[in-house]
């Protein structure tokens, strides 16, 4: 608001903070609707995962949507953990094995594809 704010000044800053407060609360309703449809959504596998949580009772009270999706999200595409590349990661191991497969089509498979692999893990 201006600093010698003339009537209708007032009545526009009135008007407008009325409508952002009413927004805000609108705002506050629906996430909270949102995470109680979330966990309605999920399976009880991952629930139990959720709940298992050290954070679970903090976000839980505040029925923290945007909380519930990103620990939903590292439960379901991680495993939980904190890597948060874990399809990339098993699909460049998938492609080092074939990779190596490939390599002691010749000889004994077994010697050599743990050689290859072993070389794989001292490179990366």
């Amino acid at each position: 608001m201006p600093e010698n704010p003339s009537e209708n000044d007032k009545y526009v800053w009135e008007y407008e903070m009325s409508d952002y407060l009413k927004s805000k609360k609108v705002l506050k309703e629906n996430l909270r609707s949102l995470y109680t449809v979330i966990m309605s959504l999920c399976d009880n596998e991952v629930k139990n995962q959720v709940r298992a949580l050290e954070r679970y009772t903090e976000f839980n009270k505040k029925l923290d949507s945007m909380t519930l999706l990103k620990e939903i999200k590292k439960i379901v595409y991680t495993g939980g953990s904190e890597n948060l590349h874990a399809k990339h990661n098993k699909a460049w191991h998938i492609l080092v094995l074939w990779t190596c497969d490939k390599r002691s089509t010749k000889t004994s498979k077994t010697s050599e594809t743990n050689t290859c692999l072993s070389e794989k893990c001292v490179t990366n």
